[in-house]
């Protein structure tokens, strides 16, 4: 039924419909949910991805205040934004330069996935590893987790050798306790 309609009562009188009678009455596309799903979404504006490893709100504080071309950050994953740019020029080498420390690409494929994935550690790992110049899973793998941790300890003396049980673990998906004796003195060999 449609707002302002006449229709017949039992008696054969003709009424005019109310709100109050249209209540629970209106035809509702999309089986039941009015509005539809996509009504009110709005487009993504246009412009140039950047993909970086850090959380949307993380990439957000960062850039707190900086403009040039910025036009939309979303999530891309746990860890990883996409930040949809203007920018060119200068104001791109600024917009990339913050994120340097963590990593980016302009592709998502070529972005690698963070070193805070990697099964076994924790934030304050993740920013050793960083300040040490690995900030992806696939850096670690290539340099592997003696060298990585040669490379913390060098800066942190904290660093234990949890942290070289976890790194070596990590890369096999597999918990830091679970490693054998045998592979724990493996890896104490190549310390030296």
């Amino acid at each position: 039924m449609i707002f302002g309609y006449a229709h017949s009562k039992p008696d054969g009188r003709k009424r005019l419909n109310s709100p109050s009678t249209l209540i629970g009455q209106i035809e509702r596309p999309n089986h039941g949910q009015f509005p539809p799903r996509n009504f009110l979404r709005m487009a993504d504006p246009k412009g140039n991805h950047l993909y970086v490893n850090l959380s949307a709100s993380q990439t957000r504080k960062r850039l707190a205040g900086f403009g040039h071309g910025v036009r939309k950050i979303h999530s891309a994953g746990k860890n990883r934004a996409v930040i949809i740019h203007t920018a060119t020029g200068q104001h791109l080498t600024e917009l990339e330069s913050k994120f340097s420390d963590v990593g980016f690409s302009s592709s998502e494929v070529g972005l690698g996935r963070p070193i805070e994935e990697l099964r076994n550690l924790g934030a304050a790992s993740g920013a050793w590893l960083r300040a040490a110049g690995i900030t992806t899973i696939e850096e670690l793998r290539e340099v592997g987790p003696v060298f990585a941790f040669m490379q913390v300890k060098r800066r942190n003396a904290k660093a234990s050798r949890n942290l070289l049980w976890a790194l070596a673990a990590g890369l096999q998906d597999r918990d830091w306790c679970d490693l054998s004796e045998s592979e724990k003195q493996r890896l104490q060999l190549e310390l030296r």
